[in-house]
């Protein structure tokens, strides 16, 4: 996907004049003038790899007493503005482009997506007789829409001893009718061309979202950790058209790894972000006594591991159904029970389930019954699993405030260091660079145990876009980082050399 972003607008560094939006790593950035409104930068590199598809909360401060407000969009200067549908406390929506105004609380909330072939997002609001409104950035909500709480879904195995009955699409279709989003691991070395075509269907219906479930759904350690990894979400993207917006620009995005077993060691840590994975959902036999203890997170969204570039694994909240090894809840009241807590708290409500536990349950009380009881809450926002931690990402990222500074000339230019390709390589591999200001460069790759291996690039360079090859048929297998060092930009990639 390197080059088909292209930075135009509002680019990623202003002049100084407009005062710094904060830290160099920031995922969002924010700047205000009367004559263009707000313009909302993500950062390249997130952009790229993640591709960003789904609509972004934020919270804007309006005026004490407005009404009948417009809100609009565009992603170019060029362009005509177009305007924002306006929802309601009364209407139920998920993942939609949209503002909704809150005049009692004078805040507007304004979910808006990026574009695939830009990073730079405008909004504007205006009043009655058209007139821009001068908005304050409060900052990017918790959960879309500012919703109260999450519920998402997810589901193992599918492979053919589990979807030639049919029992995948019939479950899925059920989910489907309450309005239910459900991420489905797969088990990629065991799918023939009927079972991915399913898949396909599915993914065409909506409400699905493709996780990997491994290639061989073995315990760890694995014989082939990156066979395992890389390779099954290669399959993945050589099988099935991934819909937006899990793709960017015709290049599929799988976000999470289910762990099979739920096992996971320091192989697949390591890995995980290497290959893109956003999300590590793991599996255990929860606890269902009564009252119920939350002894794997009390179903928080984790925090991003600095190290691993992936969010710390979790546990889902519950399992559905009754496994015969154990773990599963079958009891509405119960299961009914958790999710009010669950609301209460403010947090995600993940219930997880196998195909093979709860087929024959499709008519049982318990699974229609809970299914209708946390469907359809206006508080609630239903999205997947990788949607989710998508979302948290873009959130938790460091931001600053808005600057309202009027006449200020932007840089066209902005520094960035993209993935290498290829990844993995053997022995060359090309890395691509960009810099908005002359001055001293240095570009260095570094072992895992950050030992300096090669200095690839150390001189004064001029602004403009650079590449270069790096040549590791002296060096063995492994995981190494190169590093971008200029006067004010710093950034670092992993790339892995397999022999």
């Amino acid at each position: 996907m390197n080059n088909r972003l292209t930075v135009i607008g509002s680019f990623i560094i202003f002049g100084f004049a407009a005062i710094c939006f904060g830290q160099q790593d920031a995922r969002l950035q924010f700047h205000y003038a009367k004559s263009s409104g707000l313009s909302i930068v993500i950062q390249h590199s997130i952009h790229e790899q993640y591709g960003v598809g789904y609509p972004i909360t934020y919270m804007l401060s309006i005026p004490p007493g407005s009404s009948a407000l417009t809100a609009y969009e565009r992603y170019s200067s060029a362009d005509a503005w177009v305007a924002i549908p306006t929802k309601s406390d009364s209407d139920l929506f998920n993942g939609i482009q949209a503002v909704r105004f809150d005049y009692s609380k004078s805040i507007a909330y304004l979910s808006a997506a990026f574009s695939p072939t830009t990073d730079t997002l405008f909004v504007r609001i205006t009043d009655q007789s058209g007139i821009s409104v001068t908005p304050g950035f409060q900052g990017v909500s918790k959960y879309y829409d500012n919703r109260q709480a999450v519920v998402t879904v997810t589901a193992d195995d599918w492979s053919d001893w589990v979807v030639s009955p049919g029992w995948f699409p019939d479950l899925l279709g059920i989910f489907r009718s309450y309005g239910l989003y459900v991420t489905v691991g797969v088990i990629t070395g065991d799918c023939s061309g009927s079972t991915w075509r399913a898949l396909q269907n599915q993914l065409s219906l909506g409400n699905v979202e493709v996780a990997s479930h491994s290639r061989s759904h073995s315990a760890t350690p694995y014989s082939d950790p990156v066979g395992e990894i890389a390779g099954s979400k290669q399959v993945i993207l050589d099988h099935v058209t991934l819909p937006f917006p899990f793709s960017i620009n015709g290049v599929g995005l799988v976000y999470t790894w289910i762990a099979p077993y739920g096992d996971y060691d320091s192989a697949v840590d390591s890995l995980l972000g290497v290959y893109g994975y956003l999300d590590a959902r793991l599996y255990a036999n929860l606890d269902t006594t009564a009252p119920r203890e939350y002894i794997y997170g009390d179903s928080t969204l984790t925090s991003w591991d600095v190290t691993r570039n992936h969010f710390k694994p979790f546990f889902p909240t519950v399992e559905l159904g009754a496994p015969s090894w154990g773990g599963g809840d079958t009891s509405l009241t119960s299961l009914n029970s958790l999710f009010d807590t669950i609301v209460a708290k403010g947090d995600v409500y993940h219930l997880m389930w196998h195909p093979q536990v709860i087929y024959d349950d499709i008519h049982k009380p318990y699974l229609t019954g809970h299914l209708k009881y946390i469907s359809g809450h206006k508080n609630i926002w239903y999205a997947n699993l990788g949607i989710v931690y998508l979302y948290h990402m873009i959130q938790s990222g460091n931001s600053a405030p808005v600057d309202a500074i009027e006449g200020v000339k932007p840089v066209a230019a902005s520094f960035q260091l993209l993935q290498n390709y290829p990844n993995p390589f053997n022995p060359t591999t090309n890395i691509e660079y960009r810099i908005a200001n002359a001055g001293d460069v240095s570009l260095k790759v570094y072992d895992i145990l950050g030992r300096e291996v090669i200095t690839l690039v150390n001189k004064v360079e001029q602004p403009g876009s650079y590449s270069v090859t790096f040549d590791a048929r002296d060096l063995p297998s492994g995981v190494y980082f190169y590093r971008l060092e200029t006067g004010t930009y710093h950034k670092s990639r992993k790339l892995l050399l397999l022999k």
